[in-house]
């Protein structure tokens, strides 16, 4: 398959896989991976927060069509707990996920093939507990993913 007619997230991870960056896709893009029909307009990247990794995610990214991410400095995407990277597709750049950081994230990874890309994400357990926020579409998102998580149970 040629990378041009891969799905935005194959794309995005075939990117950062080049450049041997250390992230998890999290959030909508990763309830899709476990089985939902959750609909996205950006990917969530949860990071190893390192200048040196953030070099190397802001250089897969910066490979996008607006290059936008070549004008960020990696200690700013460190220092924050989100960059929001304008691109196509937008990609958020998470050093923690609400209240999951990247120590305990990579305890337990899962890794899905999309397209012939290898895409780590959290682990189920991991993406419930980063979406322990408050927030009425996380709450909801939260009982869909307990019940996928329930049904692999069985």
């Amino acid at each position: 398959m040629t990378t041009a007619s891969r799905s935005k997230l194959a794309r995005l991870c075939h990117l950062l896989n080049a450049e041997e960056a250390n992230y998890l896709v999290v959030g909508a893009a990763a309830m899709q991976l476990w089985g939902t029909t959750r609909a996205t307009r950006d990917v969530d990247i949860l990071i190893e927060p390192t200048v040196a990794n953030a070099e190397r995610v802001l250089r897969a990214l910066s490979a996008l069509p607006f290059g936008v991410a070549a004008e960020i400095d990696p200690r700013d995407v460190v220092a924050r707990a989100v960059t929001m990277v304008g691109d196509t597709p937008n990609v958020d750049v998470l050093t923690r996920a609400w209240n999951l950081t990247w120590d305990d994230a990579e305890r337990e990874i899962a890794v899905f093939d999309v397209e012939g890309v290898p895409i780590p994400t959290v682990s189920l357990a991991h993406l419930i507990e980063s979406k322990r926020t408050g927030r009425t579409q996380d709450d909801a998102d939260i009982e869909l993913l307990e019940a996928l998580r329930r049904l692999r149970e069985k």
